[in-house]
């Protein structure tokens, strides 16, 4: 009889241990253990199910060696039954300790071989909150793997996940906000989901949080770099132009201009994919974007990734032959000459081939030659790197394709002005620091 109350208080302990999961962590896993756990795991009694997901999760959470362990063993297809066992709390322990062995890197593949993404997707969906979380959880670190991203996304988890972006009637809402976005973050970053998150109505959820007063700077750049991902998909750029009634364009750009740094950075990520579509190319310029954009170049406070998301973006925009004129009319030649010099070799290519195409229009190349554009160009073409130095041949080529004497003229005009070296010129900003 003993023994038989012994069981049963196994019972209460599972809720205990819920309520406190750190307590029993202590105790180290002993040879054997592993095995004996996993052979009463499939056993079909509650009670030797509830006794072995309490030690598989304390085990789990043990080191990289008893995870792999746990795996090898074959403790993947027990804890996927455990997670549609009739007790909630043995749900939600199988479903935290899928969660922790999905840490260790090499297990995340035989999980995912193993159906272990279905409990993830079944239990983002569950009624009870505490299930959700730890499925959250789970997809955080499972999502790291490819092949997970495309699994559950495929089986239809993004408005489940996306839920909780709205769902703030709790305390620790925002901590389990920050988790779903790192969670949709990790499954957008495989291609193959982008249309289907974007069908899944990812897009307005997203800018949601981005605009919302309500959230932290985390949450914003989460978002905005999702939604920078879900740019990359040619076929969602029609959704994105739809956002908010239409005005999807003009609140990227404004996002451009955004307070935080790391939103303004994915923003321009963004208009740097959209760009990529011949409508929106032209598009993007007649809404505005290269107010923000010249901020940005301008003004990037010495933050290299901040400057190349900028100037990639311009050069992506720079591939039409109208925005090349507006470009430099919009006075963009002294800043991209100070990124091509400014000791990045990435932010430096990036602006050498935006000097490039901004040169292939004939009424750009005086303008270009007066602020000294050829100076890096010869630089870069003598002395660059590979695509560099090719890049930068291209550009002196097209440059100075002109009648000599308007050449000569121009070139001396320069001249003069870098010896003048007066305050007149260093306030335009052409070449130099300042």
């Amino acid at each position: 009889g003993r023994r038989r109350a012994r069981m049963g208080g196994a019972v209460g302990k599972v809720q205990k241990f819920l309520d406190d999961d750190k307590a029993p962590t202590k105790r180290p896993v002993i040879p054997g253990e592993v095995e004996k756990t996993i052979a009463l795991a499939r056993s079909g009694l509650i009670r030797n199910q509830k006794k072995a997901v309490v030690n598989m999760y304390r085990m789990s959470q043990d080191s990289d060696r008893v995870r792999n362990q746990i795996v090898d063993e074959g403790g993947v297809i027990p804890l996927i039954n455990m997670s549609k066992a009739k007790s909630t709390e043995v749900v939600e322990l199988a479903l935290k300790t899928l969660g922790e062995l999905s840490k260790t890197k090499e297990n995340r593949q035989k999980i995912v071989d193993n159906g272990g993404c279905t409990p993830m997707v079944e239990g983002v969906k569950h009624k009870k909150y505490s299930i959700r979380v730890a499925a959250i959880e789970a997809i955080c670190h499972a999502s790291e793997n490819d092949d997970v991203r495309i699994k559950i996304i495929s089986a239809g988890a993004t408005p489940s996940l996306l839920r909780f972006l709205v769902d703030a009637e709790r305390q620790d809402s925002l901590e389990i906000e920050l988790k779903a976005l790192t969670a949709i973050r990790g499954l957008s970053r495989h291609p193959k989901n982008h249309n289907r998150m974007v069908r899944d109505q990812a897009l307005a959820a997203l800018y949601t949080v981005v605009q919302s007063p309500l959230k932290s700077v985390r949450h914003k750049s989460l978002a905005m770099q999702t939604i920078a991902e879900l740019c990359k998909s040619d076929a969602n750029h029609k959704k994105v132009t739809e956002l908010d009634g239409n005005q999807g364009l003009r609140k990227v750009i404004l996002l451009v201009d955004h307070y935080d740094d790391s939103v303004r950075q994915y923003a321009a990520k963004s208009i740097e994919s959209l760009a990529a579509n011949v409508v929106l190319v032209e598009k993007l310029v007649e809404e505005g974007v290269l107010i923000p954009l010249k901020k940005l170049v301008k003004h990037h406070g010495g933050k290299m990734d901040l400057a190349l998301s900028g100037i990639k973006a311009l050069t992506e925009l720079a591939q039409n032959p109208e925005n090349q004129k507006i470009i430099v009319k919009e006075g963009f030649v002294p800043h991209v000459l100070r990124l091509a010099n400014c000791g990045t070799s990435e932010v430096e290519k990036a602006a050498t081939l935006c000097m490039a195409r901004l040169a292939q229009t004939n009424v750009n190349r005086p303008k270009i030659i007066y602020h000294g554009g050829f100076k890096p160009l010869i630089y870069n073409a003598q002395y660059g790197r590979d695509e560099l130095k090719e890049q930068s041949k291209e550009v002196l080529n097209n440059l100075f394709k002109m009648p000599g004497a308007k050449r000569d003229q121009l070139v001396k005009k320069a001249v003069d002005k870098f010896r003048s070296g007066g305050q007149r010129q260093r306030d335009e900003g052409s070449y130099g620091l300042g």
